[in-house]
């Protein structure tokens, strides 16, 4: 009877030896897939991923914003009556040379804008979605009267002030 006891007592102490290993293996297991994570995806790096973003992109220049005045006014096509647009519209460059080369070639920028203007719809432009389109179709409009006017440079943005449909 003791060999019983004695041999059950070595049973159940190398099970609880095996727990006890296993349960470490798993800890250091878990610890090391954790360390491997933080590795790559750079969280133990010194520097942050949005520092490191900043140091390699150059610095943007403040915004210069320029008003196109007076505003657009044009007639646009409607089947049943006339209908008149009116846009406030102003620009921003990073550039003050395409600011003062944009004010140079004002007259020939007006003339394609107002062509432009003319041959929206008034359906099309009840729409926000219709009011977006326009606004990407005038910057694109500018930059390219500027690029034909040999300006090296582009207008990096243009705003809506005033927007009167009637």
């Amino acid at each position: 009877m003791a060999k019983a006891a004695e041999k059950k007592k070595v049973e159940g102490g190398s099970k609880m030896k095996l727990i006890i290993i296993a349960s470490v293996a798993a800890v250091v297991l878990l610890i090391a897939a954790v360390g491997a994570t933080l590795f790559l995806t750079g969280a133990l790096n010194k520097k942050s991923a949005s520092a490191a973003t900043h140091e390699t992109a150059p610095p943007l220049k403040p915004p210069v914003y320029f008003s196109i005045t007076p505003p657009l006014v044009v007639n646009f096509q409607h089947p049943t009556q006339a209908r008149f647009l009116q846009v406030g519209i102003d620009v921003m460059a990073r550039d003050p040379h395409v600011i003062e080369e944009l004010k140079t070639n004002m007259p020939a920028i007006r003339n394609r804008l107002i062509i432009l203007l003319s041959a929206q719809s008034y359906n099309e432009l009840s729409t926000p979605a219709g009011k977006e389109k326009l606004r990407k179709e005038v910057l694109d409009s500018i930059n390219t009267e500027l690029k034909k006017a040999g300006v090296h440079g582009h207008v990096d943005n243009v705003y809506f002030t005033n927007f009167v449909m009637q």
